[in-house]
């Protein structure tokens, strides 16, 4: 199973918006073949393992971190591929929650008199964190990234940010956008930044991501990087009202989503619903400064790395979260580190949200 796991990671950046997936088929210990998703509209991990095995996959094993699918989508049921197989025993490292799966298949192999064992590790619940919580929630799983300071500064006082970090942590933020198949920002972060915002200088071809705007005015310039790029991958702004610029962003490609606005700018739990509703299961949020806080304050961030790097900005610099509205530290915000690591001169925290913070968490229905 942790050959199948690290056989899954393998997808970690091109798999979007499908899960991460892999398969061993083995026989007596020994490995007869092995697979993994590498794309959506694919072979599934199961496939290519099974493929790859042919007639010697009778009376062997198949171990697969997520349950297999029994459904038409894309490819065909992998269920009838693994019966057909001969496979005598398969091990699942995790139950898909898909309405369509949830233990279904697992019911199927065994009516069929094929044994299964469901190992339910957490590790592949991890694994597969976006596209779980998306299956769970009907929302995407809500990844905020965020490069800062040492003094937590993601800006000097002019607004300038190029760059914070060096360039092995841009590169790292790239993975992210790739990684999750959608990246969001705020007006603020367009018109100051005029960003692409897709995942670029990896060493796979990434999937198409989708870009996600939050601007409540609609002041999007039709001449921005995101506009002019609209027809090579998606863009989608949020605004509370078309304004003047609406034809003219559709005229470029890009879709305008009417929202409601809540007492702090659009409902955000409304966005979220809105492209869960869509098919995206991940969603980087990279900022800026007030958007990250909005996502903090309300709940809505389910994950979060900072990448500090070794610089100081003193006071005067744009803080990376903005006013929490906490007068005690018994009232403060609290996370769990998941993991620290260097990257190039910087250094890397990624984060959760605390669990006893996470029981009392309710997103609020649009």
């Amino acid at each position: 199973m942790d050959l199948a796991r690290r056989l899954a990671e393998r997808g970690r950046y091109t798999v979007a918006p499908n899960p991460l997936v892999g398969a061993v088929v083995a026989r007596d210990g020994s490995v007869v073949s092995e697979g993994w998703h590498s794309r959506a509209g694919g072979d599934h991990a199961e496939i290519v393992a099974l493929n790859e095995a042919g007639g010697a996959a009778r009376g062997a094993t198949l171990y697969v971190t997520l349950e297999p699918c029994n459904h038409y989508g894309r490819t065909p049921p992998c269920v009838e591929t693994i019966l057909r197989s001969g496979l005598s025993r398969v091990v699942v490292g995790q139950l898909d929650p898909n309405p369509k799966m949830r233990g279904r298949s697992v019911e199927i192999l065994r009516e069929a008199g094929v044994e299964v064992e469901v190992a339910s590790d957490p590790i592949f619940e991890r694994q597969n964190e976006q596209y779980l919580h998306h299956m769970r929630t009907g929302r995407p799983f809500v990844h905020l990234k965020l490069a800062t300071t040492l003094d937590g500064r993601i800006a000097a006082s002019s607004g300038d940010s190029r760059w914070v970090t060096g360039e092995a942590a841009r590169l790292r933020a790239h993975e992210l956008r790739a990684e999750a198949g959608a990246v969001l920002v705020g007006a603020n972060t367009v018109r100051t930044d005029d960003p692409m915002l897709t995942p670029r200088d990896l060493s796979v071809s990434p999937p198409r991501i989708t870009r996600v705007v939050l601007d409540p005015n609609l002041m999007t310039s039709p001449e921005s990087n995101l506009a002019r790029s609209a027809h090579e991958a998606p863009v989608v702004v949020f605004a509370a009202e078309a304004g003047g610029r609406e034809r003219e962003l559709e005229e470029r490609g890009v879709e305008v989503v009417l929202a409601p606005r809540s007492e702090e700018g659009l409902d955000l739990s409304c966005v979220l619903e809105e492209l869960g509703g869509r098919g995206i299961k991940g969603l980087l949020v990279e900022g800026g400064g007030e958007t990250a806080t909005r996502f903090v304050r309300k709940g809505l961030a389910d994950k979060m790395t900072l990448f500090y790097a070794p610089k100081l900005l003193g006071s005067e610099g744009v803080p990376m979260i903005g006013a929490l509205r906490v007068t005690k530290m018994a009232e403060s915000l609290q996370f769990s580190v998941s993991e620290v690591e260097k990257v190039g001169q910087d250094v890397a925290l990624t984060l959760y949200p605390d669990a006893a913070r996470e029981e009392e968490r309710v997103h609020r229905a649009c």
